[in-house]
């Protein structure tokens, strides 16, 4: 599986990782999950793969060798004459090559992340983090040189290294000893060695003339076993060809075909060399301080090394298309796939963290707002506060003249038009009642319903009431938003509390509620209550939300028939019942569905607060839940209700074991 598929798969939609409920329905793969949940995970995901494919597609190939065998001949072949001026050549000391240099594609040099981990990999591979080779030829050849700082590398970085598809770490021959070394010691083939953690393969460049090439081999196969290796022989003399060059190359190694790679070059000061390079070598039309060797793939059949047979796709500069994938085993490769399925099943555990959490707050969340609602909801005896609005009195005032006695259903019948014309006007001022019935100018029905209306005006939810649960709430329900205004939302809660939550009885509960009062209060009580109060408070009832601007009346079925006259007049047994019957049919539901309001207002999740309500065995809300709408929760908490799929988490990890699997098995190979 190449890091392409892979990175594919993890996203695959058929194959979803998240289900998410809520805000809304969908179904996520793991980069989308990853990226929308966990924005920095995906980042450092994002990052470590760019990581990995690049030191996959563009392997970093260590170019060794003996004394004067061409090192760095080979790589200047690779570079722009500009970096190839930064390159010493020579013998002494104090022009070869005395410490490794790392020459990168010019675009890992513009990607930080890329440039961080590489130095990161030198500093953990070489024990000094490494140095920037000078752009200055000359300061350049003296850091390359440098034998001082042999073990801090340099790096430098060059454009046509992006067309090639690899990189070249320039490294010191293996024959020269360094100061200080004690018999038997090879300090530079032991940093060979080390660098080859960090390295896809090796070049081993050796020129034709030197016998160490068997001997250099079996140094290669023994200290570094799991190297792609290839064989760049130089320095080629007319008339041996590149098949002779092969074959005892192939004898000296004890290598198979297949296990060959073999690249040569002629000596391009020779002039017969022109015979045996390939046609397109166009070093010899060049100036002789910008020639280069012409390094080709040579074949083991005669017939393929003629120069006019050997195609362009031959030249050592295409080497990259040359190493497959598989043959890629180098450690550092490794361990940069290994961070990279450890990020993936880190992210697995962090979305079932992600989605857990979640869970945890919104719950929390509803909790604390059906504790404060309650609160709310409730008067100081802990009897519940049920919304009285003008369709329930008029329910209420329906049903009584329907279940009134015979000798009351006239005097009911003249005075209904009081509250008739009371729900006609609503919405037309204050003092519409008064308009509109001028009978009551002067008497005393003006006055009792004013008195009424006072008294209930202390029974009204404001917005600051609302506002001030939700202050409480923010808290409670450690949002880390203590001090947020919600003065918005507060008004958008009772606005819609007020105008869209219609809970009411049917007219058969209602009947039987009123015939209980009918049957509690007596013939003569009842009269009076009729002629004193009955229609008054009704009609005070219907008014009174406009008193307060923006608000609802709630009070308790005891406090609504001590309005309308009847408090004292009815047993305390029937007293309950009633109270009992108007909370389950009214007031549970009414407190069910503001609580269903202000959860959607403030962003919780409505099937997490019908959870609550359920726990504490009362009603599912009955208000429809809005779509779309920008809450805290949403906008600002980004909470959500999720899950990890069964199904896609085992074939993620699936894709994960098979990409360990496939690597193990490359690097064992």
């Amino acid at each position: 599986m190449d890091l392409k598929e892979f990175w594919e798969e993890l996203n695959a939609p058929a194959k979803p990782l998240l289900e998410q409920s809520w805000p809304e329905n969908k179904h996520l793969g793991f980069l989308d999950a990853v990226r929308e949940l966990l924005p920095e995970a995906h980042n450092r995901l994002a990052t470590t793969f760019r990581i990995a494919r690049e030191f996959s597609d563009v392997p970093i190939l260590a170019v060794a060798g003996p004394i004067n065998g061409g090192k760095s001949s080979l790589v200047g072949t690779f570079l722009t004459e500009e970096s190839r001026r930064r390159i010493p050549t020579g013998l002494s000391g104090r022009e070869g090559t005395q410490r490794f240099v790392l020459w990168i594609p010019r675009s890992w040099e513009k990607d930080e992340a890329i440039c961080t981990r590489l130095e990161e990999m030198l500093a953990l591979v070489f024990g000094e983090p490494p140095e920037r080779l000078p752009e200055d030829s000359d300061e350049a050849r003296q850091s390359y040189a440098n034998v001082e700082s042999f073990s801090r590398p340099l790096i430098a970085s060059d454009l046509q290294l992006d067309q090639h598809g690899i990189a070249l770490m320039d490294c010191p021959d293996m024959q020269r000893q360094q100061s200080g070394e004690r018999e038997g010691e090879n300090r530079r083939l032991e940093a060979i060695v080390k660098a080859s953690e960090l390295c896809a393969g090796v070049i081993i460049v050796t020129p034709r003339s030197q016998l160490e090439i068997r001997d250099l081999a079996e140094l290669v196969r023994r200290r570094l076993p799991q190297a792609v290796r290839v064989y760049a022989v130089n320095l080629i003399r007319p008339p041996e060809t590149p098949e002779q060059v092969y074959e005892e190359l192939r004898q000296a190694l004890g290598a198979g075909d297949e296990d060959l790679i073999c690249y040569g070059a002629y000596d391009f000061l020779v002039p017969s060399s022109r015979d045996f390079v390939p046609a397109w070598d166009d070093s010899p039309s060049r100036p002789e301080a910008e020639r280069v060797p012409c390094f080709f793939q040579v074949a083991r059949e005669p017939e393929r090394n003629r120069p006019d047979s050997i195609a362009p796709d031959r030249s050592i500069l295409r080497l990259a298309e040359r190493i497959r994938p598989s043959m890629i085993r180098q450690k550092r490769r490794r361990e940069i796939l290994e961070d990279l399925s450890g990020q993936v099943r880190e992210g697995i555990a962090e979305l079932e963290k992600r989605a857990e959490t979640d869970r945890e707050r919104t719950t929390r969340a509803a909790e604390e707002l059906y504790q404060l609602a309650r609160d709310l909801m409730h008067d100081a005896d802990g009897r519940l506060r049920i919304k009285i609005d003008p369709a329930i009195a008029m329910s209420f005032k329906e049903s009584m003249e329907r279940t009134a006695p015979l000798h009351l259903k006239p005097v009911m019948a003249l005075r209904r038009r009081m509250v008739d014309r009371a729900a006609e006007v609503v919405g037309r001022g204050r003092d519409a009642i008064v308009r509109a019935f001028p009978w009551m100018r002067g008497g005393d029905a003006r006055g009792r319903i004013g008195a009424i209306r006072k008294r209930l005006q202390q029974r009204l939810i404001h917005e600051e009431d609302i506002r001030k649960l939700l202050d409480r709430w923010a808290v409670a329900a450690q949002t880390g938003v203590p001090d947020r205004k919600w003065k918005t939302e507060a008004r958008d809660i009772l606005e819609r509390y007020r105008m869209e939550e219609s809970t009411n009885m049917t007219p058969e509960d209602w009947d039987r509620i009123t015939r209980r009062i009918w049957k509690s209060t007596g013939k003569m009580r009842a009269t009076v209550t009729i002629f004193g109060s009955f229609f008054a408070g009704l009609a005070a009832v219907i008014l009174i939300p406009f008193d307060g601007g923006v608000s609802v009346l709630g009070i308790t079925a005891l406090e609504l028939l001590g309005v309308l006259g009847f408090g004292g007049l009815i047993a305390g047994g029937t007293l309950k019942l009633l109270e009992l019957e108007m909370k389950e049919k009214i007031g549970y539901r009414q407190f069910g569905n503001f609580l269903a309001i202000a959860g959607d207002r403030i962003g919780i999740p409505r099937e997490t607060i019908t959870a609550v309500l359920l726990q504490h065995d009362l009603f599912e809300p009955a208000m429809e839940e809005p779509v779309s709408l920008r809450t805290f929760g949403v906008a600002e908490a980004d909470w959500r209700l999720c899950r990890i799929d069964p199904q896609g988490r085992k074939e993620l990890f699936r894709t994960l074991d098979r990409l360990t699997r496939e690597e193990h098995v490359a690097h064992t190979a």
